[in-house]
């Protein structure tokens, strides 16, 4: 076993210096902008223009309509139905306990 233990770490010495292309770093960052451009093109290519109008007009109308809500309806009625619905408001009803 310790025979095997010392043929294993002596391979080490062995061990030559791998030759590299020098334009391997070059070659893989191409790669990788390349990939990544390709992701970014898939990503939006769903959200076209028409798309994007059609959302900006949702977005305006629905903005619209409730600018016109919001102004129907008067302070006092909103704050009546706050406390209502988390019951802080007074009732003018007798009680039999009062």
């Amino acid at each position: 076993m310790n025979k095997k233990v010392k043929n294993t770490l002596n391979s080490v010495d062995f061990i030559e210096e791998a030759e590299v292309s020098p334009f391997l770093k070059e070659k893989v960052m191409h790669h990788i902008r390349n990939a990544s451009e390709d992701i970014q093109d898939k990503t939006w290519s769903w959200f076209t223009p028409k798309l994007q109008l059609t959302t900006l007009v949702c977005v305006v109308v629905l903005n619209i309509m409730a600018f016109n809500n919001l102004q129907e309806t008067t302070y006092d009625e909103t704050v009546n139905t706050f406390a209502e619905s988390y019951g802080l408001s007074t009732s003018s009803e007798s009680s039999i306990l009062y």
